[in-house]
């Protein structure tokens, strides 16, 4: 049985979806379609470790803040960011300048509470995804009409995929 850590790492500015997932013979690190076995081990001091990667031994010190984890191998240091799935939707586009709300990352609806041609107000829930096990809630931005939800309960959809498009109210008088 698997258990998974997802994650969506940033690396000199260019985000990563990653997981690694704990196996009965150690870990296997997903990097898009690669899969690369793995192991890493505590060694003697504070926050340092050691990484196997087939035959290839390598030592290195971890430290963890809030919004990074900072590593240090081979004579350099690399802080690799971590970006929360719901932070990466608001930056996807999900405004309401633009109207549309975009997957931060490949998931899977888990339920609509709308339908096109609903009105709907600011903040009011629209939709629930589930990206790198992470439940997101999408609501409103604004007041305005469903233009489009081109995906159901249980569809998978891409990552930067259009997931709603509101368009505006028209005035009542």
């Amino acid at each position: 049985m698997e258990k998974l850590m997802r994650r969506i790492l940033e690396v000199d500015g260019e985000e990563i979806p990653v997981w690694l997932a704990s196996t009965r013979q150690g870990h296997v690190l997903h990097m898009g379609e690669r899969e690369i076995p793995c192991t890493l081990d505590e060694a003697a001091g504070r926050g340092a470790y050691v990484l196997e990667i087939s035959d290839t031994r390598i030592p290195m010190r971890i430290a963890v803040d809030e919004s990074a984890t900072f590593i240090h191998f081979g004579g350099r240091a690399y802080e690799i960011g971590r970006t929360d799935p719901a932070d990466a939707l608001d930056r996807a586009g999900s405004g309401a300048s633009q109207d549309q709300m975009l997957a931060p990352m490949p998931g899977v609806v888990v339920s609509v509470s709308v339908a096109p041609g609903d009105a709907v107000k600011e903040g009011a829930p629209m939709l629930v995804i589930e990206s790198m096990k992470l439940e997101t809630t999408v609501t409103a931005p604004r007041d305005g009409i469903v233009a489009e939800l081109p995906f159901a309960t249980g569809d998978s959809f891409g990552g930067k995929d259009v997931l709603l498009r509101l368009e505006p109210q028209e005035e009542t008088d």
